[in-house]
């Protein structure tokens, strides 16, 4: 009967090629025997006969040592020599048998005696025919009785005469390896975990919808998972391609070039060494760039078109150019330190006062734009001392046609660039992507993207009635990142008059997409209240009003915000063509501005013809704050991109700059052109040290900030901190500010 434990599991046992020869045997009492008996242990008449046989090659003993040694007698109990096999099969043995359970399938099938026969047969022949019988030899006493490292594997088919009648075979189970597992998301009504979903489920609802939500307050609002744009820390880098160049150089060679500085020039740090040839063509071409084209004679000109044909040259323009620079610089020098930041006020000086006051650096006038409003300006994104400014006409003016100028703070007298459209300018911006790029729009509808970087006007992409249908003027005119649907790329996004937003796509054809559209408003909407008017008679003329302001949301790229003549805030989006999400009403008038603040996402302002400049959060229909001077329009408002609490805005020839961490009643400043025109627009720099201005004659003020407080080290904090002040008199939208999460 065999051991039940020292059987494997049937995997294991059949995972194993089935081999008779490889199986061990192992008898318990044959090895009891043994033990009992001599010191060799020899279990067979073969073995004792061989062990009397010696070998005898030219009068040396050869013959082979025992492989089985009296050390290792202990072992022989579970390990039979293979000479033991063959009397295993000669002799019948009732004795306990145990198999090894990965030997078993070797043997299943086939009769163990014929297995066992076929093997001693096998063995017998094998030996005989290894080794040539001799004489028998004494043994010799002072032979090696170092024990044999190893023995050969043992089965005596002698002892294995019957195949026993009940073999006892035990499975085990080996480890459950889960390589995928999705588990189920219902569950069985009917099951005990079916019933726990379904009071889970109860208990939800009443602490949501049910009795239990007037204990436990919940809010809806819409959330937006942060988009983070991850880089891999690895980067590849092509190899620059290199190459070997023989040179042959001598001490004379070398003597003579260090005795000529003048051949070496230094570039990024090397001394580079040039011949006499090279280094006169280099000086040549050096004087070419500023030199004058010489005069040619011709018999039919006279000197004054021989002066007017070089003074269409471009090389004679880009020297005028660099000379008008050099003498302006002599002007305003002082304050064009001032401007890059070179020169500031010592914030450690003791006369330093905090009374934010504006110093004028210089006018950006020229007579060819004298009298003429300033439509729009914009700074350039590549170039921070470059400044677009477009002027449109007044109304009642006879003129008709509008000017571009590109302005420099190098030379702030006169202008880089003078363009002459057939058309008043109504708005200008410039491309992020391609910086030389700028698209006007204009008051006959039309839309063109000009390239300053040439002297003369280069249009690159110019509207027609046949692919854009709008004849009223563009109010706003912006660059936009695109999205998966545009490939990526910029395309323009316009507002006007009809109240229609255009998205003109940067193709061959230059088509234009009408996506949203404009009606008035009927009824009342969220907000503030507006002046009730008598309309028994008023029938308006046009269904749609003028979209003032345009303005993209800085987190969301599908949401955008439109501000109409009316006074009404529009959310609308690219997802959904032709109708708006919600809209609330913002000022009893025209809204004129429409800015994000710089440091919290989630507030800006407007400003419009109510005399206002109201702070709104998104999500609340009412305003946080409200600032107001006089009783006139606010044509400008903007927020400090240094300071998170410091606005500025103008009313008509004023320029206010408020802080509303120290109060909301009154503006900290007030500042007044000498000119005493009205003012129109206002913007701050890039940096935040200069404030932007633009009046209706044509005059753009550049102003230098003084006396402004240390930014705080924390903006968006102290901004909160400043908008929770201002609302101490207001505890219900105080509570309902909290309820809008961070950072409230």
């Amino acid at each position: 009967m065999m051991k039940a434990g020292s059987f494997e599991s049937p995997q294991r046992m059949s995972s194993r090629i089935p081999s008779v020869t490889s199986s061990k045997i192992k008898l318990s009492a044959f090895g009891r025997t043994r033990r009992a008996g001599c010191e060799r242990n020899v279990a067979s008449a073969l073995l004792q006969q061989r062990q009397a046989l010696r070998i005898v090659h030219e009068n040396v003993d050869v013959t082979p040592k025992p492989l089985v040694h009296s050390a290792f007698s202990t072992i022989d109990e579970n390990q039979m020599t293979a000479l033991e096999s063959i009397g295993l099969g000669q002799t019948g043995s009732s004795s306990q048998l145990m198999i090894s359970p990965s030997r078993i399938s070797g043997l299943t099938g086939l009769s163990s005696s014929v297995l066992l026969k076929s093997l001693s047969e096998e063995l017998q022949m094998e030996s005989l025919l290894s080794m040539q019988v001799c004489e028998s030899l004494p043994m010799e006493e002072d032979e090696d009785v170092a024990p044999s490292p190893f023995f050969l594997p043992s089965d005596d088919p002698a002892i294995f005469a019957t195949r026993p009648e009940i073999v006892t075979i035990t499975l085990r189970e080996t480890q459950t390896f889960f390589v995928f597992e999705m588990p189920q998301m219902t569950e069985d009504l009917q099951t005990p975990e079916g019933q726990a979903v379904v009071q889970e489920n109860e208990n939800y609802e009443y602490v949501t919808v049910g009795p239990g939500s007037k204990v436990r307050k919940l809010l809806n609002v819409e959330t937006q998972t942060v988009r983070v744009l991850t880089k891999s820390r690895g980067s590849y880098c092509g190899l620059r391609p290199r190459k070997n160049q023989g040179m042959f150089v001598n001490n004379w060679v070398i003597h003579d070039t260090y005795a000529a500085p003048e051949l070496m020039v230094e570039r990024n740090g090397r001394m580079i060494v040039h011949t006499k040839e090279s280094m006169q063509r280099m000086r040549e071409t050096q004087e070419l760039r500023y030199k004058l084209p010489e005069l040619e004679t011709v018999a039919d000109q006279s000197t004054e078109e021989q002066l007017s044909r070089i003074y269409r040259e471009t090389k004679f323009l880009d020297a005028a150019r660099v000379m008008e620079r050099i003498i302006a610089n002599n002007v305003f020098a002082e304050a064009q330190k001032r401007f890059t930041g070179l020169t500031k006020r010592d914030p450690c000086a003791l006369d330093l006062e905090f009374d934010y006051h504006l110093d004028l650096l210089w006018t950006f006038a020229c007579e060819m734009v004298h009298n003429r409003p300033v439509a729009a300006f914009r700074w350039s994104p590549a170039n921070a001392s470059i400044l677009a400014v477009a002027y449109g006409t007044k109304s009642g003016s006879s003129r008709t046609d509008g000017v571009l100028l590109i302005w420099c703070a190098k030379n702030p007298s006169q202008p880089a660039r003078e363009y002459i459209f057939d058309s008043p300018l109504s708005d200008i911006d410039w491309s992020k992507e391609r910086p030389n790029l700028l698209a006007i729009g204009f008051y006959d509808g039309n839309v063109k993207v000009i390239d300053i970087s040439a002297n003369n006007l280069n249009i690159i992409r110019q509207s027609h009635r046949e692919t854009s249908a709008g004849c009223s003027p563009h109010w706003q005119v912006q660059w936009w990142s695109g999205d998966e649907q545009f490939d990526y790329q910029e395309q323009i996004y316009t507002s006007d008059q009809d109240g229609r937003i255009y998205c003109y796509r940067l193709g061959e054809d230059f088509f234009a997409t009408e996506i949203m559209c404009l009606y008035r408003v009927e009824g009342k909407l969220d907000g503030i209240s507006r002046t009730d008017h008598c309309v028994a008679y008023d029938v308006p003329i046009s269904r749609q009003p003028g979209a003032l302001v345009l303005r993209r949301h800085p987190v969301l790229s599908n949401v955008y915000f439109v501000g109409s003549d009316e006074g009404c805030v529009y959310r609308c989006s690219t997802n959904y063509l032709r109708q708006h999400v919600e809209s609330f009403l913002a000022h009893d008038g025209p809204i004129y501005s429409f800015e994000f603040s710089p440091f919290c996402k989630k507030l800006f302002l407007t400003c419009g013809a109510d005399w206002c400049i109201r702070i709104w959060a998104e999500g609340l229909s009412d305003p946080l704050i409200t600032l107001s001077t006089a009783m006139a329009c606010v044509r400008s408002a903007c927020w400090s991109p240094t300071c998170s609490t410091i606005i500025a805005s103008v009313v008509n020839d004023q320029i206010c700059v408020w802080d509303i961490r120290r109060k909301t009643h009154t503006p900290t400043s007030v500042t007044v052109p000498t000119s005493g025109a009205r003012l129109v627009t206002a913007a701050f720099t890039a940096n935040g040290n200069q404030l932007v201005i633009a009046d209706v004659e044509g005059v753009v003020y550049m102003y230098n900030l003084e006396g402004m407080p240390f930014p705080p080290y924390d903006q968006t904090k102290v901004l909160i901190e400043s908008v929770r002040k201002a609302l101490t008199t207001k505890p219900e939208l105080l509570r309902k500010l909290k309820k809008l999460g961070s950072p409230f």
